[in-house]
């Protein structure tokens, strides 16, 4: 379990940067319990020391959901807006506790208004379309899909095939579900410092869902990374003549964590482009 790499720091109201927050990730483990220690979160495990970590530190939490958590732990986290995720060993989202959304609500409210329009949906799923197949373009040229993949569906077969050559069909899965669950993470705690939360009526009603779609932009912009880490294991392990292994979750995270500064701009770059559009629709 580890909180690693800092997040860009986050405005307060007042304008001024607030303290430097990091993720902090709780890994698979049936021994393990988080409970509430004053302004800390207490990760405990049998037969290790007790770790604290400041919630004031602390910008999202990613937990296997085989740690326990007391009550008073994540309402801790809720009250002072740190989003909670749960993901289950294959990598699924089971549940995911929503902080307090932030002061910066113009892109929401705009979103809000934008809503209310007869022809919001139908718009709105235009412009995803119109934002996936340009990301999918970009990506493809970036692992050499050929010509004729280079929308959407034909680059998503070309990246699996590519991934399943390189580690085989389970550890290409495993590796690109951790991975998307990683970017649903940060995109949800990322909205909500945009507004979006669980006591807003658009993160109550969840539809449509902006961290869901929003964080499916951004995985077409992790899958070159995810790609060549598999082929750069894959040489590896030839060259020593060692088996395969798969990869563990663990080392997924490490991945996503060494790119954290381009999932931020990325992250900032889509939201920014909806909100751009929201001006000119709204």
């Amino acid at each position: 379990m580890t909180a690693t790499n800092p997040n860009q720091p986050r405005a307060a109201a007042n304008g001024r940067l607030a303290i430097d927050t990091r993720p902090l990730y709780l890994a698979p483990g049936g021994d393990t319990r988080v409970v509430l220690d004053g302004p800390a979160l207490c990760v405990q495990r049998e037969e290790r020391a007790e770790q604290l970590f400041p919630l004031q530190r602390i910008g999202r939490v990613y937990s296997s959901t085989r740690v326990q958590w007391t009550t008073e732990a994540l309402l801790a986290c809720a009250g002072r807006g740190i989003g909670v995720l749960f993901v289950d060993e294959q990598g699924e989202i089971s549940a995911r506790l929503l902080g307090r959304p932030g002061e910066r609500d113009e892109m929401r409210l705009r979103f809000s208004e934008f809503m209310l329009l007869p022809q919001a949906p139908d718009m709105y799923q235009h412009w995803l379309h119109g934002m996936r197949q340009r990301i999918a373009y970009w990506t493809a040229l970036r692992v050499d899909a050929p010509p004729s993949l280079r929308d959407p569906r034909g680059c998503r077969q070309w990246i699996e095939r590519q991934a399943q050559r390189y580690a085989g069909r389970r550890a290409a899965e495993r590796s690109r579900q951790w991975l998307r669950s990683l970017a649903y993470h940060w995109m949800e705690s990322h909205l909500a410092d945009l507004g979006f939360g669980a006591d807003t009526e658009l993160g109550q009603a969840g539809e449509p869902s902006l961290a869901r779609d929003l964080a499916e932009l951004l995985m077409w912009y992790l899958e070159p990374a995810r790609i060549g880490w598999l082929r750069r294991r894959n040489l590896a392990a030839t060259a020593r003549g060692e088996p395969l292994c798969s990869p563990a979750h663990a080392d997924v995270v490490r991945l996503f964590e060494s790119r954290s500064l381009r999932v931020a701009k990325r992250g900032r770059d889509l939201t920014g482009s909806l909100h751009r559009w929201l001006i000119h629709e709204a």
